[in-house]
């Protein structure tokens, strides 16, 4: 039996320093009036809007530079592609400046494994 699964090349990823205008990285199915308000006191004006992980992985990849994102999410829907990340040299903080912390239980505002809004982004 042979494996099907070769590794044939690595390629390295990182995330890119932000230049001027920054590309921005939205949700597809859950955009908020408080996402475009960010972007737009931010000055960003180049976005996109796609699913899940896959803005993280951008991020990490150097393709956009900042993930805002003011609506619900959880946990498992955050913790790989913050992983990924990180790992390149992003962030994921919350707004309050804080890097997103994982594990969240008995919070007072929220059920468990909530995540409060939050801004992920490449390197500063």
């Amino acid at each position: 039996m042979t494996d099907a699964f070769t590794i044939s090349e690595r390629i390295v990823i990182g995330c890119r320093s932000r230049g001027d205008k920054l590309t921005a990285l939205a949700s597809r199915s859950h955009n908020s009036r408080e996402t475009l308000d960010y972007l737009i006191g931010a000055g960003i004006e180049n976005y996109e809007a796609i699913g899940s992980s896959l803005k993280f992985c951008l991020l990490a990849e150097g393709v956009a530079d900042i993930y805002p994102r003011f609506s619900r999410t959880m946990e498992w829907d955050t913790a790989a592609g913050d992983a990924v990340l990180r790992a390149a040299g992003g962030e994921t903080l919350t707004m309050d400046g804080n890097p997103l912390l994982y594990g969240k239980r008995n919070q007072s505002r929220d059920v468990d494994f909530a995540n409060p809004y939050f801004v992920s982004r490449g390197k500063v």
